[in-house]
């Protein structure tokens, strides 16, 4: 996918055999962005520091706040399209875009912002790519409409099943393993350059070098307080007492910045050309446990769990806090979806205090 060319840079997209010296850029809101003969680099205003992609810097040397449809970002690459909708979600549509050159690309568009909706999926691409462990579908582009909607553009994937899940658990365990491609992660922090969202809902990523404390305000409280129900909020305070804030969950853990892909279930693995492959991340850099917060709908078996435990050996009292990342999935689709999750929220919450 990527090749050696390929700018590892937090923006917007770019084709390197396409356009060279330029780019459409939709910067999100909060960031900051400069160029230069070196490239582009991505800082965050307000002082909260930068992060750099990988080693390779872009090759341009110029910025463009131009906004274009997604047919007119074909056009002017110099190639006429046609596509098939591939269906979507509440949230996004999918596309299959086939250019007159054979090359195809996949397309997702959405009613909200570039900023809302597709930096962090196109950063959150590029930070699992990085990480070389699994085939990752490169990021091309992603802005705004000029209608109050947006898109990203990557390559398409011709999607099978899922590999063999051996590989697929060491593939992933070698991605949690891998050195993040962020300066604040490779400090020992936890969190994302931008927020981004988790299905619908916005998911906030503020850098933060304690991670329990980072779970337990941006992942837990952020949701229950979405959830804007005393019983909930009630339980979750009983939860935090009972646990000195979560702290007596990781007891004699060390827990480091891995790169997370962030929503793992069925419905984002898959295999291409024989390797396994995911996608549609909400992707920031945090505990390795976290990963399995969406397991229960993500059917991996023995064999994926032997794979992954080859290289990241089971921690003690991780069957708990099982439970605590779970929890976090439960209560975004109550959030979501309502009251059907409800019960499992509430009952994983005392499961805490046992």
């Amino acid at each position: 996918v990527f090749g050696a060319s390929v700018a590892h840079c937090f923006s917007t997209g770019w084709i390197p055999s396409l356009a060279p010296r330029s780019f459409a850029a939709s910067p999100a809101a909060g960031l900051a962005f400069s160029a230069s003969g070196k490239g582009l680099e991505l800082g965050t205003q307000g002082g909260r520091g930068k992060c750099l992609g990988g080693a390779v810097r872009m090759a341009g040397d110029s910025m463009s706040g131009e906004i274009l449809m997604v047919d007119e970002w074909f056009k002017k690459q110099g190639m006429k399209v046609s596509f098939e909708n591939l269906g979507g979600s509440s949230w996004s549509q999918n596309y299959k875009y086939k250019a007159d050159n054979g090359k195809e690309y996949f397309v997702k568009t959405a009613r909200q912002s570039a900023a809302k909706m597709f930096a962090g999926e196109a950063l959150g691409l590029l930070a699992m790519f990085d990480t070389k462990a699994l085939r990752i579908p490169e990021v091309l582009h992603w802005g705004d409409d000029g209608k109050r909607g947006s898109y990203i553009v990557m390559e398409y994937l011709p999607l099978g099943g899922r590999s063999d899940q051996k590989a697929l658990g060491r593939a992933v365990a070698k991605m949690h393993l891998a050195e993040p491609n962020c300066k604040e992660a490779k400090e020992g922090k936890f969190g994302f350059p931008v927020p981004n969202t988790i299905g619908g809902t916005p998911q906030p990523n503020e850098w933060d070098d304690d991670w329990v404390r980072f779970f337990r305000e941006q992942r837990i409280g952020h949701q229950v307080k979405l959830a804007g129900d005393r019983q909930l909020q009630d339980i979750w305070k009983k939860v935090c007492d009972k646990t000195d804030g979560l702290q007596s969950l990781f007891e004699g853990v060390t827990v480091k910045p891995a790169t997370l892909h962030g929503d793992l279930w069925s419905g984002n693995i898959a295999s291409a050309d024989g390797q396994p492959t995911i996608y549609d991340p909400a992707t920031y850099f945090g505990h390795h446990e976290a990963e399995w917060g969406m397991s229960w709908c993500a059917s991996f078996g023995g064999g994926f769990w032997e794979g992954y435990r080859e290289l990241i050996p089971e921690d003690q009292g991780f069957k708990k806090r099982r439970a605590l990342y779970e929890l976090y999935h439960k209560l975004n689709h109550y959030n979501l979806f309502g009251s059907g999750y409800y019960g499992d929220s509430v009952s994983l919450m005392e499961s805490l205090l046992r």
